[in-house]
């Protein structure tokens, strides 16, 4: 009698990790969850199948622990990370027969069967997020590499297919009622591709595990989340070839785990060699802070003048800027207020349930404030039609765990004058770039993108050393920080208006135009050098730029 092939994934090694001494791995579910303490962090393909593969492993935790149901609970885990592991591993025992890749009924994350009415699959680049459709010269996945992969890597994409695939057209499954012509017509990305990832990090996978299982009572946003009611997809019946396009998500767990397409891997021992790949339930993101811990949300008019009532939208990381330039969306001190006719008056932002917890477990000094927090954040943007991906974003901010401590209002001042005063000097610098232009000859359009260019080389110096600056935090003077910060940011901008001026040809000295408007390099350094020195004038004599602001205003 043949048996029937399996690659469970609660044996099977498939995530790719580091230990806590360095050295590389694959581990199966069980010792992830076991020897957690040893791991130092999960690193497979990209950032973005990293956080996939977390957000596994938080759905498991979070029904291995009970929700947790409040602190003490959850308390009980940080004291004891074992108990993480021992409770994980029962726990998944109970569903051992759901986390097959290749069972015949229920395989894992996928529709037993299906299959599209002309019998076609698609090939592994449809799985590989890093295989540009239709540019494969641009990937070292080329040949041999693409026509087979193993079950543990083909496992690894599969969770990032659910999690991060682009919209567009996907191949239609018999027995979905959606299906036109044989194709699934957009339903959009993956849910966890539509929002801007925010995680904290522990010291080890057990640590980083547990800081992002929060317990949705002790939150405001999340306190109404059922936890008997938010399952994963393995304690539910399989689904079957039709998605929902109004399905509702429960809670953190059905976020983690969310079914966006339905699937079906095709292979043999030696590996998978294609796949089934068609829409699955289809994901929104309104007002999903009350379900979704892992993300910063932003006010939306457009959304709220929609459907007539206030709704935030994930803030998505923008490629475009370093994350420390989106602290106002992750310290509650930091974030502006909004004030709406007939509305109210509420926040601009709401900060990742992820950091709210991490502030309540401050409060109840259960965690150190000394030190600093890994802030890690990841992302993908996508191109037309949000139909390919674009760019991923992957960046870490290490947080002085002060800053997040509701009573430490001079740290949360320094950091604030910080950034404004940062941008005031970029200001700077974008004019100085502008009026060398200006001084070349240069049309309008020329003009905005010579200010553009100068702010962008400013920020790429700025981009890295604010996050050192921020790290540094803890243990300083407050004063002693802000001249330091303030020093850096007069270099670094007298550092960019002798590049900008080494770089503007000697025509541009002679200058353009006539009275007022007249502007040569000459004219463009004193404009500098009276900005930057006004930049900084408030701080020694702050009435003087009070008045300066009153007569600004009259």
């Amino acid at each position: 009698m043949k048996m029937t092939q399996s690659f469970n994934l609660l044996d099977e090694p498939w995530i790719r990790v580091t230990w806590l001494d360095g050295e590389p791995g694959e581990v199966s579910l069980l010792t992830a969850f076991r020897d957690a303490v040893r791991i130092s962090g999960i690193h497979g393909e990209i950032a973005s199948q990293d956080m996939a593969l977390l957000r596994l492993l938080l759905a498991i935790a979070h029904r291995a622990t009970g929700g947790p149901e409040d602190l003490d609970d959850w308390r009980a885990y940080w004291a004891n990370p074992e108990k993480l592991g021992a409770d994980a591993g029962d726990y998944l025992e109970r569903y051992r027969d759901r986390f097959d890749l290749r069972d015949p009924e229920a395989p894992f994350f996928q529709v037993a069967g299906i299959h599209a009415k002309s019998g076609k699959i698609s090939d592994l680049e449809s799985l590989i997020a890093d295989v540009p459709n239709g540019e494969p010269f641009f990937t070292t996945r080329i040949g041999p590499g693409l026509d087979r992969m193993g079950w543990a890597e083909a496992a690894r994409w599969l969770v990032h297919v659910h999690a991060f695939d682009p919209s567009g057209i996907r191949s239609g499954a018999v027995g979905d009622p959606r299906v036109k012509g044989g194709k699934g017509y957009p339903i959009g990305p993956g849910w966890t591709g539509q929002i801007g990832i925010v995680a904290v990090e522990g010291r080890n996978l057990a640590e980083t595990i547990l800081l992002n299982t929060v317990v949705t009572e002790s939150l405001a946003d999340l306190a109404e989340v059922e936890h008997e009611a938010d399952l994963p997809p393995w304690e539910k019946k399989p689904d079957g070839p039709a998605g929902s396009m109004d399905l509702e998500p429960t809670g953190p767990v059905s976020c983690y785990t969310w079914q966006t397409r339905r699937a079906l891997l095709y292979g043999d021992e030696k590996g998978v060699t294609g796949l089934f790949l068609g829409n699955g339930d289809k994901a929104t993101p309104q007002n999903r802070y009350l379900v979704e811990p892992m993300s910063a949300w932003r006010y939306s008019e457009p959304q709220t003048k929609k459907f007539k009532e206030i709704v935030f939208m994930p803030r998505k990381h923008d490629k475009d800027r370093a994350m420390w330039r989106g602290l106002s969306s992750l310290i509650p001190q930091l974030i502006p207020k909004l004030k709406i006719k007939g509305k109210g008056e509420f926040t601009r932002y709401r900060i990742p349930g992820v950091i709210s917890f991490y502030e309540k477990l401050l409060a109840q000094e259960i965690v150190s404030h000394q030190g600093v927090i890994p802030v890690h954040a990841v992302g993908i943007e996508y191109g037309a039609q949000e139909a390919v991906v674009s760019e991923h974003f992957d960046d870490v901010l290490n947080l002085p765990a002060g800053l997040l401590a509701p009573e430490n209002d001079r740290l949360v001042k320094l950091v604030r004058d910080a950034m404004e005063k940062t941008e005031e000097v970029a200001k700077v610098v974008r004019q100085l770039g502008g009026d060398l232009a200006r001084a070349r000859g240069g049309d309008p359009d020329h003009v905005s993108s010579a200010r553009e260019k100068a702010g962008v080389a400013f920020y790429l110096a700025i981009d890295e050393g604010f996050p050192r600056w921020l790290a540094s935090l803890d243990g300083i003077e407050p004063e002693a920080a802000r001249d330091d910060w303030r020093n850096r940011l007069r270099s670094e901008a007298r550092r960019q208006k002798e590049n900008l001026v080494d770089s503007t040809p000697p025509a541009a000295y002679a200058g353009r135009g006539e009275g007022g408007s007249r502007i040569d390099v000459g004219l463009a350094m004193k404009r500098f050098d009276i900005a930057l020195s006004r930049a900084f004038l408030y701080l020694l004599f702050p009435n003087k730029r009070k008045r300066k602001i009153n007569s600004d205003r009259s």
